[in-house]
């Protein structure tokens, strides 16, 4: 069976963000998916494709200046 399960890594250890209806000791398999920020903020940028939004966010136009 395959559920998504959204996690935050902290103190070196995946921790889900609700309850987990596992035995205690019991395996599973886990496949990481990094959020990517642009993915993340995409609505903002409405009927942009994910090529254009990169553009624009890795674009050294947009990139803020070092104080």
């Amino acid at each position: 069976m395959f559920r998504n399960i959204e996690a935050v890594y902290q103190d070196g250890v995946l921790k889900p963000l609700s309850p987990l209806k596992l035995k205690e000791h019991e395996r599973v398999r886990i496949t990481v998916e990094e959020e990517s920020v642009v993915r993340a903020t995409s609505g903002m940028f409405s009927g942009l494709d994910d090529n254009t939004i990169s553009e624009i966010a890795l674009s050294p136009e947009f990139l803020p200046e070092e104080a």
